[in-house]
């Protein structure tokens, strides 16, 4: 009866949330050869991290499951649904519950750590998304590793706005240079072990598809991801997608220095030559997952 109770009142306060979709395009290297990309590329990638879209229908049919069968599963996906829509104390209080209920579930773990984030909360938030990646270690496609530099970072921004500026919240470093070599460092993934490129890209697209879609612009964090996002792009990936992504950065409030300014330049110059006249060779794509 408690478990009805607790659904039917999270039910009550629910509107259509939003899911995205997956499609492969071509894209260009830096070099000027195409290739045919194993993902979204440039202004594709930014419209799906900009506009989610979920069916009102798949809503109202969870609605009706979770009053059939108020299962863990169900539960856990009203949660979800009370976070997108906006209403953080309702899913605060559903997720404390439903760990009460069922304890010791990494999604619970991971989706309160996520809403109290949201909530102001993050050194609880922190504590939370830890557990669930202690729960899990593959929580979020292995993506976890990445939410968890973000609280970290949050934590120690605090009070010193000019923080993103100067540290990589991803932890991934780059040259000044035009198109600076790929990060011959790369961070440490939700195993401990330092990641493969394309567990670097997957992880920036999972975490920033999901926090694009909770979050407004501008935003410190958006940005600073974003930024590095784009230039690992530049520096082995998707000419296209970089562009796209710094402008998407600069949305979020990264600066639209000299630097930016010069590798967009740089990017249509690249692309537009590659158009006319391909570069002959094998695309160099480090971000790839068939490279």
């Amino acid at each position: 009866m408690r478990i009805v109770m607790i659904a039917t009142l999270a039910l009550l306060m629910l509107a259509p949330a939003s899911a995205r979709a997956c499609l492969n395009e071509m894209a260009t290297d830096r070099a000027g050869r195409p290739y045919s990309s194993d993902g979204l590329v440039g202004a594709s990638l930014v419209y799906s991290l900009t506009h989610p879209s979920r069916d009102p229908e798949m809503d109202r049919f969870l609605i009706q499951e979770t009053r059939k069968e108020p299962s863990f599963r169900n539960l856990n996906d009203i949660g979800v649904l009370l976070v997108r829509q906006g209403k953080l104390d309702a899913a605060l209080r559903h997720f404390r519950t439903v760990e009460r209920l069922f304890p010791g579930r990494p999604q619970t773990a991971a989706n309160l750590g996520t809403a109290l984030e949201l909530a102001g909360q993050d050194k609880e938030a922190l504590h939370w998304i830890r557990t669930g990646l202690q729960r899990n270690p593959r929580e979020h496609y292995g993506s976890e590793w990445l939410h968890v530099r973000i609280l970290e970072a949050k934590l120690a921004a605090a009070g010193n706005p000019a923080y993103f500026r100067r540290h990589s919240i991803a932890g991934v470093a780059f040259g000044p240079g035009l198109v600076p070599p790929f990060p011959r460092k790369l961070p440490n993934g939700n195993d401990g072990k330092p990641l493969l490129p394309s567990w670097l890209d997957s992880s920036l697209d999972y975490q920033l598809h999901e926090r694009i879609g909770l979050v407004k612009a501008p935003d410190p964090v958006v940005a600073n991801l974003l930024s590095d996002w784009a230039t690992l792009h530049l520096s082995g990936g998707s000419l296209e997608t970089a562009k796209a992504l710094y402008e998407l950065a600069a949305t979020y409030g990264a600066p639209r220095d000299a630097l930016m300014q010069r590798r967009i330049a740089h990017i249509d110059q690249v692309v537009t030559k590659a158009e006319k006249r391909p570069t002959p060779g094998k695309p160099d794509c480090r971000l790839c997952r068939w490279d």
